[in-house]
C-alpha cells in the first residue's frame, strides 16, 4: 500500500512542475511527516486538563450549552487510534474460508433465482394476458359475426383475407337472411336426418339437398350450385377395387368430369341437330363424331394439321371417347383401325391395349419421331392421358381448353399414376392442390363474375375445407355452403380439428378471427371447424325457428371426420372424440335453450295431474348418449337450473328443479331468496318503517306458496320432502305474514302470528331459562331465518311497543288493562333478554333500538 501511495506523491508532484518557480524553495514533505504531524495534532486535541476558552465558553454559555457537562461527557471518548494505520489479519483456516464462500454463493444463487422467477413471472403475466386479450378478441368477433358477406360481383375486390361485421347475423346488406325460403327447405332435410339418426337409418342426405337447392333454383338464380351435389355424389358412390382415401376422391371426380362432359356432348347434338347428323338413337361413336362436325361446322371439315381417315379426325375421335370415360369403346375402335395406327406409332394400341389393362410399371418404350411431332393436339393430349412418351407443354392446348379439362387430364394421371412408373415428372394429388391454391380464385374468377368455378375447382382437388371456406364469404351461397359441410361431414369426408379439453383450434396464420379454416397436420389441407359454423348458424336462426336450430346443434355429435376414418384411429380414440362432440353439442343447446326460455316446449312439462309432457328435445337424446330420465335430468336439465339459480332467474330455477323432480332443492332455492329479500327489507330499516321498500317480495312470496302448497297436495312429492326445507318455508311464509300485519297496523294479529312461529320466547315472561332454550333453538335453524332476526326482532319489540301505547292511552282504568300492560312488558322484557344472548349475530346497532323501546315501556 506504500508503495502506491509513494507512486501516488510522484505522480502529484509532476503534476505541478510546470507552475514551480526556481526561485521559491518546495516544501518536502513525505508521508512519514504527514503521518507524525498528525498523530501530533490528535494528542494536543485529547490532552486532558486543558481549559477552554473564556471567550468561548461565555459565548457558548449565553445560549444555553453547559460546556462542563459536555466536556465531561466527551473525555471518555478514544481519539488516539482514530489515525491509526489498520493492518489485515492473516487467517490460514482454509475450513473456514470455504464456509464463508459457501454461504456467498448461497446467497448469490438466492439473489439469482429471485431477479429470474420475477422475469419470468412477468413474461407469464405478459402472455397470459395476451392470450385472454386474444380469447376475449375471438369470442366477440364470434358473438358479433363471422365472415362478411359479398356478393359474386366484388369477391376478388376483398381479397383472400377481406372478413368485416358478419355473415350469420341479421344485418341490412348482408349476412344469412333467415326468412329466405330455402332455408327453411334445408331445415326440412335436417330434420328428416336427425329423424333417421335417431332409428339409426339410412338416409339420402345429397339427395334430399339436392331436391332443396333445384326448388330454390329461382331464388339463386344459378343452376351451377346443383352440379355441386352430384360432384359430392360422385364422391359417395361405391368404389370397386382398393380405392380408399385421396384415391378414392381422385376417382369419383374423373367420373364427374367425364359424366359431365358427355351430358355437354348431348346438349351441343341437341342445339345444334342439323350440323351434328347423328341419327336417332345414337351410339356413343356417332355421338362423338356429331360433337366433331359441330366443332369442325365452319371448315366443313377436320383441320388439316389433323391426322384423319376417311375424313374422319380418329386422335380425336379416340381422345373424345377417353374423355367421356369410355375406355373399352376406345380400344375396341383402336384396334379397328391398327393398321391406319401403325403407321405414325406402330406401339400405341399395344400401349393402350396394356395400359387399359391395367398392366403395373407400363414403360412408354421408344415413340418414332413421326408419333412424337405432336401435330395433333388431341393425339398429344391422349398420349399425355396414357402415359405415352412425354409430351410437351402446350402439345395438347388445343384439346384442353376448359378448366374441366384441365382438371380431368390432371387427375386421370394422378389416378393412373401406378400404370406411369416409367414416365417422370408426373403430378401428384398434393402437388396439384397446391398449385390450384397458388393460383387463387382470381386466375379462375378474374371478374368475379362466376365464384363457383374456383369452388367446383377446389372440391375437384379434394380441398373441401378450403373450398367451404371460400363459398362462405359469397353471400348468395352461404346457406348452400353450411349445407355442404353437413353432407361432407355425414358422408365422413372433411377433416375436423381435434376437440381437446380446454384448448381452441388455432387459425391459419393470416386469417381473421372470423375463418372457420384451421392449421392442419402438415401437408397443403388444412382442417375446418365444423362445430363454431354450426353454432354460429344455429344462433343466427329466428326466435320462431327455435326447432330447428336445436335440430341443427345436434348435427353436432356428426360422428363424420376423415382424419379419423383415414388415419386408421383406434375405437378408444373415436368414442373419446364422440364424447367431446357430444359435450360440445350439450352445452351449445343449453345455452339456446338458456336464452329462448323455452323449456316446457323443449325440455317437457308437469301437468296439473301429475303426469309428465315429454319435451321436443326428449326424442333426439340417443344422439346425444343419453339413454335414461336420470341422465337427461342430470345432464341437462340439472345444470340449466343451477345457471338459472346462480343468475336470479327464480321462476326458471323452479320450473327446471321441478322437472328434474329435485323438490327439495326447489325449496331450499324458495328459503334461500325469502330470506334473501327478507334481508334486503330490513336492512337499514327502523321502528315504524321496518319492514318497508320490499323489491320483489311479493313474486318470491307467491311462488313459495304455490309450490308449497302444490307439494303438500301431491303424495308423491310429500314423501320425499325435506322436514326441515318445509319448515323453514313454512316459517319464512309465517314471518312474512307477520310482517305485513304489522305494516297494516294489524298488531294483534301479528302478535299471534310471531307467537305460532315459537321463535320468539314471548310467552316466558322474561324467564332467563326459557330465553335460554330459544336462543340454543335459533343455532339449529337455517340461514335464511338467523340472519333476518334482526329485523324479525325490531319488528316484534315494535309491535309490542305499539300495543303498550295502545292500551297506555286508553281511558278505562281497571284491572285488566294493568294486567295486559304488566304482560306487554314482560314480553318485552323477555325479548331484551333474548336479545342478549344472540345479539351476535345482528347487527350492532339492533340491542340500542331494542333497550328504547324496552325503556319506554318501563
Amino acid at each position: 500500500m506504500s508503495l502506491s501511495l509513494s507512486a501516488l506523491l510522484e505522480e502529484s508532484k509532476r503534476l505541478t512542475t510546470h507552475l514551480t518557480s526556481s526561485e521559491i524553495p518546495t516544501v518536502q514533505r513525505g508521508l512519514d511527516l504527514l503521518e507524525s504531524d498528525s498523530r501530533k495534532l490528535v494528542a494536543r486535541t485529547v490532552r486532558n486538563g486543558k481549559a477552554l476558552d473564556p471567550r468561548a465558553q461565555s459565548m457558548l454559555a449565553s445560549s444555553g450549552v453547559d460546556t462542563d457537562e459536555l466536556t465531561e461527557n466527551a473525555a471518555p471518548a478514544a481519539l488516539l487510534s482514530a489515525f491509526e494505520m489498520l493492518q489485515p489479519m492473516c487467517d490460514a483456516n482454509v475450513e473456514s474460508y470455504l464456509g464463508q464462500q459457501q454461504e456467498q454463493s448461497i446467497v448469490n444463487a438466492i439473489e439469482k433465482s429471485q431477479l429470474s422467477s420475477l422475469d419470468e413471472f412477468d413474461r407469464n403475466l405478459s402472455l397470459h394476458m395476451s392470450n385472454m386479450w386474444e380469447d376475449t378478441q375471438r369470442r366477440l368477433f364470434e358473438e358479433l359475426g363471422q365472415y362478411q358477406a359479398v356478393d359474386g360481383r366484388s369477391f376478388d375486390a376483398m381479397g383472400d383475407t377481406g372478413f368485416a361485421q358478419g355473415a350469420f347475423g341479421a344485418s341490412e346488406g348482408g349476412g344469412i337472411k333467415c326468412t329466405q325460403p330455402r332455408v327453411e327447405r334445408y331445415a326440412q332435410v335436417v330434420r328428416g336426418l336427425n329423424e333417421a339418426r335417431v332409428v339409426s337409418r339410412p338416409f339420402e342426405l345429397l339427395a334430399g339437398l339436392e331436391k332443396a337447392t333445384a326448388d330454390s333454383s329461382a331464388e339463386l338464380k344459378s343452376k351451377q350450385i346443383g352440379q355441386v351435389w352430384k360432384l359430392l355424389e360422385h364422391y359417395t358412390a361405391p368404389v370397386s377395387g382398393d380405392a380408399g382415401g385421396d384415391r378414392r376422391l381422385v376417382v369419383g371426380a374423373c367420373a364427374y368430369l367425364e359424366k359431365t362432359f358427355i351430358e355437354h356432348i348431348d346438349s351441343r347434338i341437341s342445339q345444334y341437330p342439323h350440323d351434328a347428323n347423328v341419327g336417332g338413337v345414337p351410339s356413343i361413336h356417332r355421338r362423338v363424331k356429331g360433337y366433331l362436325n359441330i366443332l369442325f361446322t365452319r371448315l366443313g371439315r377436320a383441320p388439316k394439321y389433323l391426322e384423319t381417315f376417311d375424313n374422319e379426325a380418329i386422335w380425336a375421335h379416340m381422345f373424345l371417347l377417353y374423355r367421356c370415360g369410355y375406355q373399352k369403346e376406345l380400344l375396341t375402335y383402336a384396334l379397328e383401325l391398327e393398321d391406319i395406327i401403325s403407321d405414325s406409332d406402330s406401339g400405341f394400341v399395344a400401349h393402350l391395349k396394356a395400359f387399359l389393362d391395367g398392366s403395373p410399371s407400363l414403360r412408354s418404350g421408344d415413340v418414332p419421331a413421326a408419333a412424337a411431332a405432336f401435330d395433333d393436339p388431341y393425339k398429344a393430349a391422349l398420349y399425355r392421358a396414357v402415359g405415352r412418351g412425354n409430351v410437351p407443354k402446350r402439345a395438347d392446348a388445343e384439346a384442353i381448353q376448359t378448366t374441366e379439362d384441365y382438371m380431368w387430364i390432371s387427375l386421370v394421371q394422378i389416378r393412373d399414376a401406378d400404370k406411369m412408373s416409367g414416365l417422370q415428372g408426373r403430378d401428384t394429388l398434393e402437388t396439384l392442390r397446391a398449385s390450384m391454391l397458388k393460383h387463387g380464385s382470381a386466375h379462375f374468377d378474374p371478374n368475379g363474375n362466376s365464384p363457383l368455378l374456383y369452388f367446383r375447382v377446389l372440391l375437384l382437388c379434394g380441398l373441401f375445407e378450403n373450398a367451404l371456406d371460400y363459398l362462405l364469404r359469397v353471400e348468395l351461397f352461404q346457406v348452400e355452403a353450411v349445407h355442404m359441410a353437413i353432407a361432407l361431414v355425414y358422408y365422413e369426408l372433411l377433416c375436423l380439428p381435434a376437440l381437446s379439453a380446454g384448448s381452441e383450434p388455432m387459425a391459419v396464420a393470416g386469417d381473421s378471427f372470423s375463418s372457420y379454416l384451421v392449421a392442419g397436420n402438415g401437408g397443403v389441407r388444412g382442417r375446418f371447424d365444423f362445430s363454431r359454423l354450426v353454432i354460429h348458424y344455429a344462433r343466427a336462426l329466428p326466435e320462431a325457428k327455435a326447432d330447428d336450430a336445436i335440430g341443427y346443434l345436434l348435427l353436432l355429435t356428426l360422428p363424420g371426420d376423415s382424419s379419423l376414418s383415414a388415419g386408421g384411429a383406434s375405437a378408444e380414440q373415436a368414442t373419446v372424440a364422440l364424447a367431446r362432440k357430444r359435450s360440445l353439442c350439450e352445452q351449445a343447446i343449453m345455452r339456446v335453450l338458456y336464452e329462448r326460455q323455452e323449456y316446457a316446449h323443449f325440455l317437457g312439462d308437469i301437468q296439473s295431474d301429475g303426469t309428465r309432457k315429454r319435451g321436443m328435445l326428449e326424442r333426439f337424446l340417443p344422439l346425444l348418449g343419453i339413454t335414461t330420465n336420470e341422465q337427461f335430468s342430470q345432464t341437462i336439465i340439472r345444470r340449466l337450473a343451477d345457471r338459472s339459480r346462480d343468475e336470479g332467474r327464480l321462476a326458471d330455477t323452479v320450473l327446471l328443479y321441478n322437472l328434474g323432480e329435485r323438490y327439495n332443492t326447489v325449496l331450499n332455492v324458495l328459503c334461500k331468496q325469502l330470506g334473501e329479500v327478507l334481508y334486503q327489507r330490513g336492512s337499514g330499516a327502523s321502528g315504524a318503517s321496518v319492514g318497508s321498500g320490499a323489491v320483489g317480495l311479493e313474486d318470491v312470496e307467491g311462488v313459495a306458496r304455490a309450490v308449497l302448497a302444490h307439494y303438500r297436495q301431491r303424495e308423491h312429492i310429500a314423501r320425499v320432502l325435506d322436514d326441515r326445507a318445509v319448515s323453514t318455508c313454512s316459517t319464512l311464509l309465517d314471518i312474512i305474514d307477520f310482517i305485513n300485519c304489522h305494516q297494516r297496523g294489524s298488531y294483534e294479529e301479528a302478535l299471534e302470528i310471531i307467537e305460532s312461529t315459537n321463535l320468539l320466547p314471548l310467552g316466558a315472561n322474561g324467564d332467563v331459562s326459557a330465553a335460554t332454550q330459544h336462543a340454543e333453538l335459533v343455532r339449529g335453524l337455517d340461514d335464511a331465518i338467523t340472519r333476518n332476526f334482526s329485523l324479525i326482532l325490531l319488528t316484534a319489540m315494535d309491535t309490542l311497543s305499539r300495543l303498550y301505547a295502545g292500551l297506555k292511552e286508553s281511558p278505562f282504568l281497571d284491572a285488566v288493562k294493568q294486567a295486559n300492560l304488566q304482560q306487554m312488558r314482560r314480553k318485552a322484557r323477555g325479548l331484551m333478554v333474548f336479545a342478549g344472548m344472540i345479539q351476535f349475530r345482528m347487527p350492532s346497532d339492533t340491542y340500542a333500538k331494542l333497550n328504547r323501546m324496552d325503556v319506554f315501556m318501563n
